[in-house]
């Protein structure tokens, strides 16, 4: 018996439920050690200090703040606020969230590659199985699962996969292509750069197998795609509408395209080209080969150019074939294509990231399942294609498996990562931060010290202020005030930052040495004043009640507890506590106002 019809075989006796269930345990099994991953320093402390202190759930100020920054993921704060509400930012949760949505992505990834199967009336009961078992165990999903603010691309991919398989599942209806561009519309507000899948959506009409489409003309293929395509072109609209309100004091992503186009010369053309080849060519060696696993990628080797080349050149030849197996080459490409604008417009701290092909990488697995299973190749040597696959299947497992044990301790994944990007600053920095977490100062700020200085003052601000909380830690507070107040004069943006570090090194300070809190007294009502007046958040007003009631100076501090009884949202904890504190004063000061007023007469 051939290993083809062997494992046809096998595959048809295993009923559908349980290929599900199978696909559950895989996906659950490899990444069952994130959940015991700590909070990651790269974002995941910040995103976590900001739900602390977020006020009460408001629908209007989450979709349309009116505000003014890059990114615009509304879908996505909601699932963090969800993790808040419902298990209280309890993070071994809030990594189970991020798995549950790798796990539905699998279903989704099997649930496409089904329907196409079908579509193309493909007898390979093998394909959707291999397509999401792959999927599922991909290395270079590692990072978007493990990583808590990585979330925002399996949550999106949930969407764009959604939008996809309604498209499959009543090709031309109205209302399937209605409910897929609704599910356009969320992914966009999950991740910006699901946009990406419009023109995909929009060609899809063109691929169609079974329906004509391949031998009707292109005109008539789109004047009977026209309703499909006005709902996708109306919801795609609807997210920018969106997104023009809730940014409305400035849309720094938009800004950033628009400068770098105006600036783009004819010389930096080359430039241009040659970066997106060789990471279009570093990109499609990953999905393939995704090893070694790297989490700051800082640049593509020139090396990878042919390479990026040849995925052009393949991409236009798919174009002129029209197949449907090619639609998911052509949607990897077009979907991934978004990646290619990071280290073009330099937004965020590392220009390539392997999270980026998160969704890219469910297309591209189904379009190797079904490729595979119509290849004349496959066929002809099935056996040996069978070992390669189920080599390259655990391979990948054992890979994953151990890349998320690495997630669970940031000194092992950030000493992973500067040994694999050494001139990574960010990288150097995390390690440090994590070297502090663990009490190893002086290791810390070794690590820092190894970065120019200059360098760092001018353009790595949060690098320097988290170099000020190491050497506050290991008890340089001079030296440390003397970095913040150096990163304040030339970067003023980081302002409430700083502030907040410096009331830190002030209670630090309180606590290993001989001096008390009145000694920081006036500095520290200096600042948490000033932070109130910048951040305009009740919290700092009630800090600063407190420090004025320590102190025992009543009418400060009833005048700030009246401020936040004024300000604070209702259900602040806060809140009470100030009510009854404005109570006591009002009646102490009463008091002693009465007395004065005897004392006076007498």
């Amino acid at each position: 018996m051939s290993a083809r019809l062997f494992c046809m075989r096998l595959i048809r006796n295993i009923r559908l439920p349980f290929q599900i269930l199978l696909l559950a345990a895989v996906v659950l099994c490899v990444y069952y050690p994130a959940l015991f991953a700590p909070l990651n320093s790269v974002d995941d402390t910040g995103m976590y200090t900001s739900l602390l202190n977020a006020g009460p759930l408001s629908l209007r100020e989450l979709f349309l703040s009116g505000g003014s920054g890059t990114y615009y993921r509304p879908i996505l704060w909601l699932s963090f606020l969800f993790d808040k509400y419902v298990w209280g930012l309890e993070e071994s949760f809030m990594h189970l969230g991020n798995v549950l949505l790798h796990l539905i992505n699998t279903f989704f990834v099997f649930a496409i590659t089904r329907r196409a199967s079908a579509l193309l009336d493909l007898h390979a009961p093998f394909a959707p199985l291999a397509a999401a078992a792959f999927f599922a165990v991909h290395p270079l999903n590692s990072e978007a699962v493990n990583w808590i603010s990585g979330r925002t691309d399996p949550l999106a991919a949930v969407f764009v996969l959604l939008s996809c398989w309604l498209l499959l599942r009543r090709p031309f209806a109205f209302l399937w292509g209605g409910a897929a561009a609704l599910a356009l519309l969320l992914a966009c507000l999950a991740k910006e750069t699901a946009v990406f899948f419009l023109p995909a959506a929009l060609l899809l009409p063109f691929f169609q197998p079974n329906l004509g489409a391949i031998s009707e003309s292109h005109f008539t293929v789109a004047r009977r795609s026209l309703p499909q395509w006005f709902v996708f072109l109306l919801a795609v609209s609807g997210y920018f509408l969106l997104r023009d309100q809730a940014l409305a004091r400035g849309d720094r992503l938009v800004s950033s395209a628009v400068t770098g186009a105006a600036e783009t010369s004819a010389d930096s053309l080359f430039a241009i080209l040659a970066t997106i080849l060789k990471t279009t060519g570093l990109y499609a060696k990953k999905l393939v080969a995704p090893f070694p696993l790297n989490f700051a990628i800082t640049k593509a080797s020139d090396a990878y150019i042919l390479l990026g080349l040849l995925v052009v050149i393949l991409l236009v030849w798919g174009l002129r074939k029209r197949t449907f197996t090619g639609f998911f080459f052509l949607t990897t490409a077009l979907v991934g294509s978004s990646a290619l604008l990071v280290p073009l417009l330099h937004v965020t701290w590392t220009p390539v990231a392997e999270r980026y092909m998160y969704i890219p990488g469910a297309f591209f697995v189904i379009g190797c399942s079904l490729a595979f299973s119509q290849s004349v190749i496959f066929i002809r040597y099935q056996k040996v294609a069978v070992f390669l696959l189920l080599a390259w299947l655990g391979s990948s497992f054992v890979g994953t498996i151990d890349r998320n044990y690495l997630w669970q301790d940031n000194q092992a994944l950030f000493e992973d990562t500067l040994r694999k990007s050494p001139g990574s600053i960010v990288a150097r920095e995390h390690l440090a931060i994590a070297l502090s977490q663990k009490g190893q100062y002086v290791q810390a700020l070794q690590l820092y010290e190894t970065i120019d200085t200059t360098l760092l003052s001018k353009g790595y601000p949060v690098t320097m202020i988290n170099m000020a909380g190491a050497l506050a830690s290991s008890g340089q507070y001079s030296k440390a005030r003397k970095v913040l107040f150096d990163v304040l004069e030339k970067h003023n943006s980081h302002e409430l930052r700083i502030l907040q570090k410096l009331l830190e090194i002030n209670r630090l300070e309180t606590i290993e040495t001989g001096k008390t809190s009145s000694d920081f007294y006036s500095d520290n009502v200096r600042r948490l004043a000033r932070l109130y007046e910048i951040a305009g958040d009740p919290f700092y007003a009630y800090r600063l009640g407190m420090i004025h009631l320590h102190e025992k100076m009543h009418r400060s501090a009833l005048q700030s507890f009246q401020e936040v009884c004024r300000t604070a949202p209702l259900n602040a904890y806060y809140l009470a506590p100030s009510e009854k504190l404005v109570a006591t004063l009002s009646k102490e000061l009463d008091l002693v106002k009465e007395i004065e007023k005897g004392k006076a007469k007498q």
